[in-house]
């Protein structure tokens, strides 16, 4: 600085810088520092949430954080923070930026938490199952007939199995039997579940003979001949249950469909002898439905010094072809002092066959 002295006695200071263009800094001082921008991005499942820092700073860097996550629990440091609460509802996050030169800026958020899991998808939709059944052949009225179901589930299985067979019987199960009290047509119905509770139903009319009677009558004083009605396909085995009578040559023959000896000389026979009646080749003998087993007995001798005996006689007991024959000379069983030769029990057992 100089002074100069003027005249009048007047004294100027004048100052001088040293550079050009005048003003304090001369256009070449410091810019002032940007903010940063705070952003952030969430993605919650049910109480777990992470969130994701998008914060950008157009003059610098963001070098600090701080989330703070609105259920009181200690601020965070990291940059993608992961955070699980307590409870559902909504939480008010905030993120706080700091950039490199100490600015910083906050961003503040309502973020949604809930436990509310999405709905399973609706499961299939179940199929009912298909009801069918076989009928029995040559059904009579007192003799059981058998039902066999043949039901099927395309997408499970058959869990129970529900008859009704038109006259008050029931039945469950795949396969069942039932005898009819009475002859008739009846309305069979089947219903069967499955393993979903589905249902499914099928009827069908059947019609039951009557019951088979068994007739016996006695020819000649000397033969009792009996006819005895197969009502489902069979083999017929004759057993002898006890025998006790003194005569001989008596004995028990089929007649019919095909001629053969069942038993000869029944007076010498033992309890528990059998005898299955045999087609041509040996084999047993199947009989369809609807066939009359043509049996005969044939009286055998007695010594001459006895007293006469009875005529032969045959009482039935059972449901054809289901019998017990019980032979007697007369069916006197020796009453009345008259004698008596000719005992013997015989059951007929008919058994179904292929």
């Amino acid at each position: 600085m100089r002074s100069i002295r003027l005249l009048a006695g007047v004294t100027a200071v004048l100052t001088l810088g040293s550079g050009c263009g005048g003003g304090d800094n001369g256009g070449n001082g410091p810019n002032e520092n940007t903010a940063p921008d705070a952003v952030f991005t969430e993605v919650c499942t049910e109480l777990a949430c992470v969130f994701t820092d998008a914060s950008t700073d157009s003059d610098g860097t963001i070098t600090a954080r701080s989330w703070s996550f609105g259920d009181g629990t200690p601020p965070n440091a990291e940059t993608n923070p992961s955070h699980v609460y307590a409870t559902a509802g909504i939480k008010t996050v905030v993120l706080t930026v700091t950039d490199n030169d100490g600015a910083t800026d906050a961003v503040s958020k309502n973020v949604t938490v809930n436990t509310t899991t999405p709905p399973p998808p609706p499961p299939p939709v179940n199929m009912a199952p298909t009801a069918s059944f076989q009928l029995p052949t040559g059904c009579t009225a007192g003799t059981p007939c058998g039902f066999h179901s043949t039901s099927t589930d395309a997408d499970g299985v058959i869990a129970s199995s529900a008859w009704q067979f038109g006259e008050g019987g029931v039945g469950e199960g795949a396969d069942v039997t039932h005898t009819f009290v009475a002859a008739g047509t009846f309305t069979v119905t089947l219903t069967v579940t499955d393993d979903d509770g589905a249902t499914g139903v099928a009827t069908q009319q059947l019609t039951v003979a009557p019951a088979a009677s068994t007739d016996c009558t006695t020819t000649g004083g000397t033969m009792v001949n009996c006819s005895l009605a197969i009502t489902q396909r069979s083999t017929v085995k004759f057993t002898i249950t006890s025998v006790a009578c003194e005569l001989t040559g008596n004995r028990l023959v089929v007649t019919a469909p095909r001629f053969q000896t069942v038993f000869g000389n029944i007076c010498n026979r033992t309890a528990g002898e059998e005898y299955t009646v045999l087609d041509a080749a040996g084999l047993p003998l199947v009989l369809e439905a609807g066939t009359q087993l043509a049996i005969r007995f044939e009286q055998g001798t007695k010594d001459p010094e006895d007293p006469p005996s009875g005529d032969p006689g045959i009482e039935v007991n059972g449901t054809s072809p289901n019998v017990t024959l019980s032979i007697d000379d007369g069916g006197n069983a020796g009453a009345g002092g008259e004698p008596d030769f000719n005992d013997a029990v015989i059951t007929v057992a008919a058994t179904a066959a292929p």
